[in-house]
């Protein structure tokens, strides 16, 4: 269970977006005093309905962090590249994590948090990777992914890092959507796995990494589920008819080029007892 917080700890949020939100939210509810920090200003009124100090600085720019005039206990690192390509990601996470990490230097906290992502993992043959599985043959994304995460783990304080996998939720699931408009397609066999984790989920294992010793853990639903076995039981919960077949992608389409394994969660929820509102993604999709 989350800690509640009698005094006015002060956290920031650096990549206050979809999860970046949530997050903030039930901090609040915990007695938090948040800030978020976005690069442009068109959520500020969004994160103020919200009960979040908006701050709007573009991290990739050198200085930037020290207009932050305020110390903070707790700080969490949820930044994304929007979608974009390959010198998105680099400027993100590259230049901007690594200025993130010179500031924190300068400015440590209690406890900090890095959202990274479970596709550091590049296994191709469906098998189980946990926190301890061999990283090789990286691509342009994991690689990024992985110094920053060196970069981060340098700086003082309690450090977790939590390699999420597909996150999905209110307003978001990318197959959900592509299904219910029509435009999914089963690649291949529909044999691969994906790995999903509800938003809310992620949030939770946040909050409790707050509070813990630091470490890298894996944050994933119970059940990697087959692309074929996904489809199958929204056509099933929808009536809607399964997708088409196609002929596998190109990986060199792909931003995070294609991989096929099972995440194991076992590490996170040993270590902190923790449980999934959404331990698979039926319950989750049931909700959202």
């Amino acid at each position: 269970m989350a800690k509640r917080y009698s005094a006015r700890v002060r956290t920031l949020i650096i990549g206050c977006g979809y999860v970046g939100e949530a997050l903030g939210q039930r901090l609040i509810a915990l007695g938090h005093a948040v800030t978020g920090i976005r690069r442009e200003s068109d959520g500020n009124t969004r994160l103020a309905k919200f009960g979040i100090e908006p701050l709007n600085l573009d991290i990739t720019q050198p200085g930037t962090l020290e207009a932050i005039e305020k110390p903070f206990d707790f700080i969490v690192i949820a930044v994304s590249s929007s979608r974009g390509g390959r010198e998105a990601h680099q400027r993100v996470f590259g230049t901007g994590i690594k200025n993130v990490a010179q500031w924190l230097k300068s400015n440590p906290a209690k406890a900090v948090v890095f959202i990274s992502s479970t596709s550091v993992y590049r296994q191709k043959s469906g098998e189980w990777v946990d926190e301890n599985s061999s990283i090789e043959n990286v691509s342009y994304t994991s690689k990024s992914l992985l110094e920053s995460e060196k970069l981060i783990a340098t700086v003082p304080g309690n450090v977790s890092i939590l390699r999420s996998s597909g996150i999905y939720g209110p307003g978001r699931g990318f197959l959900f959507r592509q299904f219910m408009k029509g435009d999914a397609q089963i690649e291949g066999t529909g044999e691969r796995f994906l790995n999903m984790v509800h938003r809310d989920d992620l949030v939770e294992a946040i909050i409790r990494s707050l509070s813990g010793g630091g470490g890298t853990f894996n944050i994933t639903d119970d059940e990697p589920v087959t692309q074929l076995r996904f489809f199958e039981w929204l056509s099933s919960t929808t009536d809607r008819p399964l997708p088409p077949i196609v002929p596998e992608p190109d990986p060199a389409t792909r931003k995070r080029g294609i991989t096929n394994k099972r995440v194991s969660n076992t590490l996170f929820k040993d270590t902190f007892g923790f449980q999934y509102k959404y331990p698979t993604f039926r319950e989750g999709f049931a909700k959202s």
